[in-house]
């Protein structure tokens, strides 16, 4: 009794096992392990790429970790818990830290949206606060549909195309095309983070001649380097147009986008200059399409600047 008295507490009071970072850090691994293993479970049933695993799971582990957090802030608490997921999915998912800085917005999101009404509800306490902390995670649980079926599926073929006038004749862009040149990496950081061609071989311009697309990646931006190839075959050749189809593809880009046609049209601005416009379609394969499609199209204009520029 004189201990208990000593440490200023009575005799029902129970020291607490564990302090509130060792339940967010458990918590947290074991939510890690959970995500896992649906996200493979996802992959397996084909919706890898739906806006049911980058919406529908953070949603899920914001309400889980919500309705368990004891801290006074579950939002400070569920944020914190989803940056320790992140920084340990690497292992767990397999990823590579560029994809998991992409969708961190999505999490922080919805742990935000489903975490803020029920901070709001525990201070007012009222019926209106109560309801609002249905509302926002009904709607997240709504939009985690995108991409399951066609009906809650979006547009997801897009066009890009870039142009500049380079100094030199048609002719002189149709050798050049005609011929295996190196691609200067982007000079935009966003750029550098995604995977870039950096080098054409070809082996002409003619209907059935094959262009490979040499892509590298570095997973962990600064080490750990994927390469792959596109396969490009000439599909059609007029006197200033040029179309390429798409054969095959084992670079990383295929597991986010899938190339559609690549177009160039040639017009003459002079005897020593020339107007290269390069139009490239992809479609879409993850979702959603609010947050994806921005970056893809942003990526892939960068692409088509550097296929331009390498006629240079």
């Amino acid at each position: 009794m004189e201990t208990l008295l000593m440490n200023n507490q009575s005799p029902e009071e129970k020291p607490e096992v564990l302090s509130t970072f060792q339940r967010l850090i458990i918590i947290a691994i074991v939510l890690s392990a959970f995500t896992g293993i649906v996200i493979g479970a996802m992959r397996s049933a084909g919706l890898g790429g739906s806006a049911l695993l980058y919406i529908g799971v953070p949603t899920f582990i914001a309400l889980a970790f919500a309705s368990t957090s004891k801290s006074k802030s579950v939002l400070g608490a569920t944020l914190k818990a989803i940056t320790f997921i992140i920084l340990i999915s690497g292992p767990i998912l397999q990823e590579g830290f560029i994809c998991m800085i992409m969708a961190a917005p999505i999490l922080y999101i919805a742990g935000a949206l489903v975490a803020w009404p029920i901070d709001h509800y525990r201070k007012k306490k009222n019926n209106a606060s109560k309801l609002n902390s249905f509302v926002l995670p009904s709607l997240l649980v709504l939009m985690s549909l995108e991409g399951v079926i066609d009906e809650t599926s979006f547009d997801r073929i897009n066009t890009i195309e870039h142009t500049q006038v380079i100094d030199a004749s048609v002719n002189q862009i149709k050798t050049r095309m005609a011929n295996s040149r190196k691609i200067n990496p982007s000079d935009s950081v966003f750029g550098k983070l995604f995977p870039q061609p950096d080098k054409i071989n070809a082996d002409g311009i003619s209907v059935g001649d094959r262009h490979w697309t040499d892509i590298s990646y570095l997973k962990w931006i600064y080490w750990n380097e994927k390469r792959g190839k596109t396969l490009f075959e000439v599909a059609e050749h007029r006197d200033n147009f040029i179309r390429f189809k798409p054969v095959s593809d084992n670079s990383y880009l295929n597991s986010y986008l899938t190339w559609k046609e690549s177009s160039v049209f040639l017009k003459t601005v002079s005897a020593e200059q020339t107007q290269v416009t390069w139009r490239i379609r992809f479609q879409r394969d993850i979702d959603p399409a609010w947050y994806v499609q921005p970056l893809q199209r942003y990526a892939v204009s960068i692409v088509a600047q550097q296929m331009v520029e390498s006629l240079k």
